[in-house]
């Protein structure tokens, strides 16, 4: 009887050890709530715009994409004119402003061959509308893009090198 008194003794402090270790502190596995991630769907960039003269909603939707994340930064990176290897890291810039406006283009007018001004209204989430333009568009390789140079003149204080 001693015996059998003892072996369930025994027993139960193995069963109270392996519970009070599976409650232990001691669990190195890493309990970090932040999750990160990452889109593996992106929004199309709008159709290449090869009219001899882009209308306002062309162009609206040109500027736009050119600040919209969820499109590929090497498709925004094609709505600047120039190489794409030399605007890829102007278009990440570009697109990185913290609060990026949305323009709605209203008027666009011709200023030089290969290149049209477009104005319009301008708008930041919690601000009334206010008037924007005249913006600059080019076009390069057959394709109306948003002018680099309008872009880094933009970036000038907030991200020069991009430019350089």
């Amino acid at each position: 009887m001693w015996v059998r008194k003892a072996a369930i003794g025994a027993s139960a402090l193995v069963a109270i050890a392996t519970v009070a270790g599976a409650c232990s502190p001691e669990d190195t596995e890493s309990r970090d709530p932040t999750v990160f991630v990452q889109s593996t769907q992106f929004a199309p960039p709008p159709a290449p715009i090869t009219d001899l003269v882009p209308t306002a909603e062309q162009l609206t939707a040109l500027y736009n994409a050119t600040t919209n994340y969820s499109i590929r930064e090497e498709d925004r990176a094609r709505l600047l004119n120039g190489p794409t290897d030399q605007t890829l890291p102007i278009a990440r810039a570009w697109g990185a402003q913290p609060s990026p406006q949305y323009l709605q283009f209203t008027a666009v007018e011709p200023v030089a061959p290969e290149m049209v001004n477009a104005t319009g209204q301008g708008r930041i989430e919690g601000m009334e509308p206010y008037p924007v333009g005249p913006i600059p568009f080019v076009r390069f390789n057959n394709e109306w893009k948003l002018s680099r140079a309008f872009v880094c003149g933009g970036l000038f204080l907030s991200a020069p090198q991009v430019c350089g």
